[in-house]
C-alpha cells in the first residue's frame, strides 16, 4: 500500500492542480492536510493518521510522504511568501500506469471526483476551518455525544481556534459539511 499510496497521493496532487487552477487557490502542505484528511473522511483509504494541530488535522505521515514525493521527482515544492508552499506535480509518464485497477477505480469515483472539485473551490484557511469543524464533530461523536448542536460545535470550534474564525464563518463549514454528507447536525 506504501507505494501505491504515495502514486494515489501524487494523482491527488495533480488533480487538485488542475481545478485549483480555475480557482485561483494553490496546492500547499497545508491545503493538502486538509483535502486528504477530508478525503479519507469521505472513504478514501490512504491509511494516514490524522490528529489535532495548529491548522486543523494534521498526519506526519502525509508530510513525510510529500518530501518523499519531492525527494523521488515527482513533485516539486516551492516556497512562497516565505510561510507558505506550493507543491507542484511534476510530469511523469510511467508512474500512473503501476496504480491498480482498484486504486483507480477508488480516486476516479464519482463522488471523490466531485468532492475534490468542491474542496477546490476553497483556499487553505477555509479548508482548515471546514476539517478542524469536521474533526471536533468526529470527537464529540467519539465521546459519545449522541446528539450534536450546532451550539456546542461553535463553543469547542471557538476554544480552539479563538477568533481566527467568525461563528458565522463556523455555521458555514458546519453547513458545508452537512450539504456534502460529511455530517448531521441537530438544530
Amino acid at each position: 500500500m506504501k507505494e501505491n499510496r504515495d502514486l494515489i497521493l501524487w494523482h491527488l496532487i495533480k488533480e487538485f492542480t488542475k481545478h485549483c487552477s480555475s480557482t485561483g487557490n494553490k496546492v500547499g502542505k497545508k491545503f493538502l492536510q486538509k483535502v486528504v484528511y477530508l478525503l479519507q473522511r469521505k472513504g478514501l483509504n490512504l491509511n494516514y493518521n490524522f490528529s489535532i494541530h495548529y491548522y486543523g488535522p494534521y498526519s506526519s505521515q502525509l508530510e513525510y510522504d510529500i518530501h518523499r514525493l519531492e525527494m523521488n521527482r515527482l513533485v516539486r515544492i516551492d516556497p512562497k511568501d516565505g510561510y507558505t508552499h506550493e507543491i507542484i506535480p511534476e510530469e511523469v509518464s510511467d508512474d500512473e500506469k503501476y496504480l491498480s485497477h482498484h486504486d483507480i477505480e477508488m480516486i476516479d469515483s464519482k463522488e471523490i471526483k466531485d468532492l475534490i472539485k468542491n474542496l477546490s473551490s476553497f483556499n487553505a484557511s477555509e479548508l482548515e476551518l471546514i476539517a478542524t469543524v469536521d474533526y471536533v464533530i468526529n470527537q464529540l461523536k467519539i465521546r459519545g455525544t449522541d446528539e450534536l448542536n450546532k451550539k456546542e460545535i461553535i463553543e469547542k470550534v471557538k476554544k480552539l481556534k479563538g477568533n481566527k474564525y467568525t461563528e458565522k464563518k463556523i455555521e458555514e463549514a458546519i453547513k458545508f459539511l452537512e450539504e456534502n454528507g460529511f455530517v448531521k447536525i441537530e438544530g
